[in-house]
C-alpha cells in the first residue's frame, strides 16, 4: 500500500473513531473523564474501524480482480 493511502486510510480511522467516542461520551455509555478508559475505548474503536476499511478494502480489490 502506499504510504500516502496508508496515512488517509488512518487519518479517517482516527476522525471516525474521535467521532463514534465523542457519541458515546454523550449518551453516557462512557465517561471521558477517565484517562484509561479513554484510552482503553479509543484504542479499541480504533482497531475496530481499521479492521472495518481493510476489510472493506479487501472485499472491493477481490471485487475489482474478479471482473
Amino acid at each position: 500500500m502506499k504510504k500516502s493511502k496508508w496515512f488517509l486510510q488512518v487519518f479517517f480511522t482516527v476522525l471516525i473513531t474521535m467521532w463514534i467516542q465523542a457519541g458515546l461520551d454523550q449518551a453516557n455509555i462512557i465517561h471521558l473523564t477517565n484517562v484509561w478508559v479513554d484510552v482503553t475505548s479509543w484504542i479499541i474503536i480504533f482497531f475496530i474501524i481499521y479492521t472495518l476499511f481493510e476489510w472493506t478494502s479487501y472485499i472491493l480489490s477481490k471485487r475489482k480482480t474478479v471482473r
